[in-house]
């Protein structure tokens, strides 16, 4: 066992409605008068930025030969990676459900609006034998961090923990 590659899976809703923000933007940048027009410029970019948002996602590669794994962003199918990253030897990984709360506004120059977002993850905790432990990533879903830990569980025989 080698590499493991993880990507999460778009939604068909979040698809159609980045499809219908990013690509008319582009034309919309390639063909607009940038002399004449550079608000309009400005405002097409801000809708590729957005497009962007709906139709990329998030994953994981792991590398168990060289002990070493990277975040990656996929647009369209392209992996884009970050640097590899390595990990200690590892005692255990620790499956733990959380509950993740963002709060967006209030905090601007008389702001009064704000709205709380709320939303269960599972973090994938890998404990070395100092018992430090670092985030590996975090999951959507039970199934999807259940998988990710029995890769490691298969290439280093060691023990998964889970609080569910």
């Amino acid at each position: 066992m080698n590499n493991f590659t993880y990507v999460e899976k778009t939604s068909l809703i979040k698809l159609i409605i980045g499809n219908l923000l990013f690509l008319p933007s582009i034309f919309g940048i390639f063909f607009i008068n940038k002399a004449n027009n550079p608000i309009l410029f400005l405002v097409y970019l801000l809708i590729v930025y957005w497009g962007i948002f709906f139709i990329s996602s998030e994953g994981l590669e792991i590398n168990f030969q060289n002990k070493r794994f990277k975040k990656l962003f996929c647009i369209y199918g392209i992996k884009i990676g970050r640097s590899w990253n390595y990990f200690p030897e590892i005692k255990y990984v620790a499956l733990v459900e959380t509950t993740v709360k963002q709060t967006f506004g209030g905090r601007g120059f008389k702001s009064s609006a704000t709205t709380t977002i709320t939303e269960k993850t599972v973090k994938i905790n890998i404990f070395d034998y100092n018992e430090k432990y670092f985030t590996l990533y975090f999951a959507n879903d039970r199934s999807t961090a259940l998988e990710i830990a029995s890769k490691f569980e298969k290439a280093y025989k060691i023990e998964v923990l889970t609080n569910f």
